[in-house]
């Protein structure tokens, strides 16, 4: 049984008077069943009794054999109005008397039957033996109809008719009363769900009216409320920082569904391609942005997608041209996504503006060409200058030692020649002349070594500087073993590197002869050679002496050309040394720099990059293991 769409009200006033009505039809039917069965038990008792009267005042008429005492006796009955027919059976089974005299014969058994009642829904019939001291004179028949029973079934009709009518207003009246009780609950929180629905707003609360079910229900209905307006608000918040991060994207971004459909436009996308969001939601990607030329390739991707969950290409971010609403072309980036939401497919595509990239590109390609131009223009320049600088440093090499030769060797042979006419002053000017050609054409040698070091093309290669080191210590030995002085070697032990034998053996030239020079006046020297630190950065070795130091804030000045921290009557020197250190080490991407202090000693420092391409070492790292 079904209400369909009556309002709650009216469901629970038909259930109360359904029930009602039910309660009462259970009791009415039980009332009658009750009644019919205790009717039919009594008029049985009654008819047994009234037979048993009967039967007693029958036995003279039977013994006597006399029918009209028999008739008469009958006739008594007379007054029981529902006694439709009685009659007196001999012992051989006629009928001896009957009554009343009027029935047709179908009222009675043509033989008397078994002792007994037999009842049925329109009569109750009754056999009785008649009986005198043990003796059996006859049988007595009687037989009433249920008219009294049905008369009282009416009369309960009327009276349960007007109960259950009276019992069905009481029903209606009190459910009326209390179907409010909860209906109205129910109504409320039903019209303020609508009321949610229709206007979307989630601020609106339900009224509890009390601690019952209902009230639970209530309850648990504004705290669903608050659970969904937090939600609700949490979504717009989220919707508003996607459509903000989605506007503010510098790529336009495009959603469509699993046939092309779009459903999402952003604000770089109306600018790129002319069309509002509002125009283009609904329409398809070859009616607006996809070129026809692009027709089958896009078809075909989207064929592949619902066949095989892929499309032709595998490989994002792919370039292609698009189409303005104008109809103008233009070269994009473009990176698609699908999505999955349950069963609902739809893709996500970046589409980025790439003209200012291909015409920088154009631009960068053609100032490459330009470069490569000038690159190879400035090598024939680098070229002519260099064989230039080559032919000026024979030059200077040889018209300068030419004069200087001829000053040396002409002061010497004055000397020789006015050996015993020159006093000790002329002496000494021609001794001036002859050392300061000397020193000139040392300082020529000097630069001519550092402008080869800057031309030379490094020849590269593994170096063992162990064996190196041992060769500049025996290149040496003379200088360091000159005087009464002694000098104490600390070398440690160096690792093979990547360079240019020949230029680091420069170097260590250069660094161990300065720290025996620079010794000199120590009668016990120590001059230490190692390693001062290895990591995959570079190795930096170091040349340490307890000589004459210098002033540490002059250190920047060391490695320039001619700078010189001591003056020539204290240590000889051209102050090009160092400068050619620099430049060598410069040329192997390394570092170069010094510590000391005044008459405490100097340590010179030099680096050799490692890893890849820290020089054109084939191997990679400029350091190789021993």
């Amino acid at each position: 049984m079904t209400f369909g769409r009556d309002p709650i009200r009216r469901k629970l006033m038909r259930i109360i008077l359904l029930t009602s009505g039910a309660v009462l039809f259970v009791t009415c039917a039980s009332f009658f069943t009750f009644e019919i069965f205790t009717f039919r038990g009594t008029s049985i008792r009654q008819l047994d009794t009234l037979g048993k009267v009967i039967g007693s005042s029958s036995t003279a008429a039977l013994a006597f054999d006399h029918a009209t005492d028999a008739t008469e006796t009958l006739s008594a009955l007379r007054a029981e109005p529902h006694i439709v027919a009685a009659a007196l059976y001999t012992p051989d089974g006629r009928i001896f008397a009957r009554f009343p005299g009027t029935a047709p014969d179908e009222h009675f058994p043509a033989a008397p039957a078994a002792t007994g009642s037999k009842i049925t829904w329109t009569a109750v019939s009754v056999f009785q033996p008649v009986m005198q001291n043990s003796r059996e004179l006859g049988t007595l028949y009687l037989r009433a109809d249920m008219g009294a029973m049905f008369e009282r079934l009416q009369l309960y009709t009327v009276i349960v008719g007007l109960v259950v009518a009276g019992s069905l207003l009481v029903a209606l009246v009190v459910s009326q009363k209390l179907q409010a009780e909860i209906s109205g609950p129910i109504s409320e929180l039903a019209q303020t769900a609508r009321a949610i629905s229709e206007r979307r707003d989630f601020g609106v609360r339900a009224v509890k009216r009390g601690d019952d079910e209902l009230g639970t229900l209530t309850d648990a209905f504004n705290h669903m409320l608050t659970q969904i307006h937090q939600q609700e608000q949490g979504l717009r918040d989220s919707e508003t920082r996607l459509r903000a991060v989605l506007n503010s994207a510098l790529s336009a971004v495009v959603v469509t569904d699993d046939i092309g459909k779009i459903i999402e436009w952003n604000a770089r996308a109306e600018k790129m391609f002319g069309w509002s969001k509002a125009e283009a939601l609904g329409l398809n990607l070859q009616e607006t942005i996809i070129p026809r030329q692009h027709h089958g390739g896009h078809s075909a991707g989207m064929r592949g997608f619902a066949e095989h969950g892929h499309g032709a290409v595998r490989q994002w971010p792919v370039e292609m041209s698009a189409r303005r609403r104008d109809g103008s072309e233009f070269p994009v980036e473009l990176v698609i996504h699908p999505l999955m939401a349950g069963s609902v497919r739809t893709f996500c595509g970046f589409v980025t503006d790439i003209t200012e990239r291909k015409r920088a590109a154009a631009e960068i390609l053609e100032l490459n060409q330009q470069l490569e131009e000038r690159v190879s223009e400035r090598t024939v320049q680098l070229e002519h200058a260099n064989k230039e600088l080559e032919a000026f440093s024979y030059s200077v090499s040889h018209d300068l030692r030419a004069p200087l030769r001829h000053i040396d060797g002409f002061a010497t042979m004055l000397v020789a020649h006015c050996q015993g006419s020159l006093d000790a002053t002329g002496v000494r000017y021609l001794t001036v002349i002859t050392d300061a050609a000397k020193r000139m054409g040392t300082l020529i040698d000097d630069l001519l070594a550092f402008s080869r070091h800057g031309r030379v093309e490094l020849s590269w290669g593994i170096v063992n500087l162990d064996t190196l080191i041992e060769e500049v210590l025996r290149q040496l030995q003379p200088e360091s073993t000159a005087g009464s002085r002694v000098i104490t070697w600390r070398i440690q032990h160096f690792p093979q590197v990547w360079g240019d034998g020949s230029m680091l053996r420069q170097v260590f030239l250069n660094l161990i002869g300065n720290a025996i020079k620079y010794s000199r006046p120590r009668e016990h020297a120590i001059i230490e050679i190692g390693v001062h630190e290895v990591n995959d950065a570079e190795l930096v070795v170091f040349v340490r002496d307890n000589g004459a130091g210098f002033d540490p804030k002059y250190a920047g000045r060391l490695f320039g050309v001619f700078q010189r921290l001591h003056s020539e009557s204290e240590f000889e020197g051209t102050g090009v040394g160092l400068a050619n250190v620099r430049r060598i080490i410069s040329r192997h991407r390394g570092r170069t720099w010094a510590e000391g202090a005044i008459d405490a000693g100097a340590t010179f420092y030099f680096s050799l990059p490692r890893g890849k391409g820290a020089t054109n070492s084939p191997f990679g790292p400029s350091i190789i293991p021993a």
